[in-house]
């Protein structure tokens, strides 16, 4: 899911219009003047991962004081001026529209359509409705305190009385998403099962120790995991050790004429997969038959099953079929629903580390750890 901070536009983006002693928005391109700060503000959001979005109020048009042509040509300038992602614009000038901010529809109608997740994101405003719509739809707010919205005053998450505080704010939210990455990493990290891990050691040394080999299996990330363990476990593990998918000629013409889910099994039948041999798994889902998701590790279990070949695994979410059969397996913990596959498939090259590093399994120390 994507992250975005929504910013009111007038006052923020471009300078309001007093009409007597009330701020207002401009109604003709004329009146219509970006912020000197708006610039370095947008970029520090877009530096920050953040999608930029606006969203205004724009009344004027629904009570006949703007016509549709003059917002659209404001906003032509604003688009041209800034990195903005998208700009939604309430038209209406009835309270009851969704769109209309305090109400949040402008800001869940935008993370539908760009996949946002609102917990993660922010707005920026400088108006109780502002304020008000972002805690509506969920997001963190701030608020650009002036001497025109006094009433307003403290009633974000963070109240700024410059936009040069906002955009330093801003700028942190990055490092903040860093510090919570490897929050979450350390809170999988203690949620692993050990246990789990030391089976499978007494898995693969038996293994090891009775002549049997190793089969490294897994796609996408998981396929490239596969290929550097079956490096380890030759080298410090010294198993035989083979992964299926690193042969692209023979792979990619077993999809062509296998087809894709028996793919890794018909490689693993070549390769005369025995009882005795291991079957060591990555998925980030452990593969799902009935859902048809990566079934081509799905057979390759079922055959590894068939012929007496343990099968392990590191996989996350439930652990799925692989899970389900395996001799050991290590499910890595949902932790964020946001980070399911960055964590899992992190955790999967930690355990992997972890076992060829384990004193009851590893035959050769590594070339740093053996050099004084």
């Amino acid at each position: 899911m994507k992250r975005a901070i929504f910013f009111d536009r007038d006052g923020i983006l471009n300078r309001v219009v007093m009409r007597g002693d009330l701020p207002a928005s401009p109604r003709v391109p004329s009146e219509f003047e970006v912020l000197p700060w708006a610039s370095e503000m947008v970029h520090a959001a877009k530096d920050a991962g953040f999608l930029v979005i606006v969203a205004t109020n724009q009344p004027d048009i629904g009570r006949g004081l703007m016509t549709k042509e003059n917002l659209a040509a404001m906003h032509d300038h604003l688009q041209n001026s800034l990195p903005l992602d998208s700009i939604e614009a309430a038209i209406s000038g009835e309270d009851s529209d969704p769109r209309r901010k305090p109400n949040p529809g402008m800001l869940v109608d935008a993370a539908h359509r760009f996949k946002i997740s609102l917990a993660d994101s922010w707005i920026v405003g400088d108006s109780k409705k502002d304020i008000q719509a972002g805690k509506n739809a969920g997001v963190g707010t701030i608020l650009l305190q002036t001497i025109y919205n006094s009433a307003a005053h403290g009633t974000a998450d963070f109240n700024f009385s410059s936009p040069r505080e906002i955009i330093n704010f801003i700028k942190g939210i990055a490092v903040s998403f860093s510090k919570s990455f490897l929050s979450k990493t350390a809170e999988t990290a203690s949620s692993i099962d050990a246990e789990a891990i030391e089976k499978m050691v007494s898995v693969l040394r038996n293994t090891r120790d009775n002549g049997g080999r190793l089969f490294f299996i897994g796609s996408g990330g998981g396929a490239g995991h596969a290929s550097h363990a079956t490096c380890d476990f030759r080298k410090l593990g010294g198993i035989e050790t083979y992964c299926p998918t690193d042969n692209v000629s023979e792979l990619t013409a077993r999809i062509n004429d296998e087809g894709w889910e028996n793919s890794i099994a018909d490689c693993l039948k070549s390769m005369r997969l025995r009882s005795g041999d291991a079957v060591f798994v990555f998925s980030v889902g452990g593969g799902n038959e009935e859902k048809n998701i990566s079934v081509n590790l799905v057979n390759a279990v079922k055959l590894a099953k068939e012929r007496g070949a343990s099968v392990l695994g590191v996989v996350g979410r439930d652990g799925g079929y692989t899970a389900s059969v395996a001799d050991a397996c290590v499910v890595v913990p949902t932790v964020d629903a946001d980070l399911v596959t960055p964590l899992a498939e992190s955790f999967q090259a930690v355990v992997w580390h972890l076992i060829v590093s384990h004193p009851d399994f590893q035959a050769s120390t590594a070339k740093w750890e053996s050099t004084k």
